[in-house]
Order: C-alpha cells, then sequence, then structure tokens
C-alpha cells in the first residue's frame, strides 16, 4: 500500500513537473543546473534560492 502511494505522489509530481517546464522553459534550466551542480559537488544554495524566488514570482502574477 505504501509502495503504491509513493509510486502515485511520484506520477503526481512528475507530470505538474512537465507542465511547469512546458510553460516556463527558464525553470526546467535551472534545474538542470543545480543537478549539474550536485554532480560536480559544486554548491546549490543560490541557485535552489533563485528556483525558489522565481517560482514563487510566478505563482503570484497567475492569482
Amino acid at each position: 500500500m505504501n509502495l503504491l502511494r509513493s509510486f502515485r505522489t511520484w506520477l503526481f509530481l512528475r507530470n505538474v513537473d512537465r507542465r511547469v517546464y512546458r510553460k516556463h522553459p527558464q525553470l526546467r534550466e535551472r534545474a538542470e543546473a543545480i543537478a549539474a551542480a550536485r554532480q560536480n559537488h559544486r554548491k546549490t544554495k543560490q541557485l535552489q534560492e533563485d528556483q525558489q524566488n522565481d517560482m514563487l514570482r510566478l505563482l503570484r502574477e497567475n492569482m
């Protein structure tokens, strides 16, 4: 049961990400930059804060 719930949550979030990234490609680019920084063991805090600020801005614009 727990595994099924985890899978459903993962599937839902994946679909949300796809829709958001199609509409706002700059968010996908930043997410890819964060993933690359993690792989290369570089700091990601500033990238994550920028991503969060962009997402908050987009949410406020659409309300």
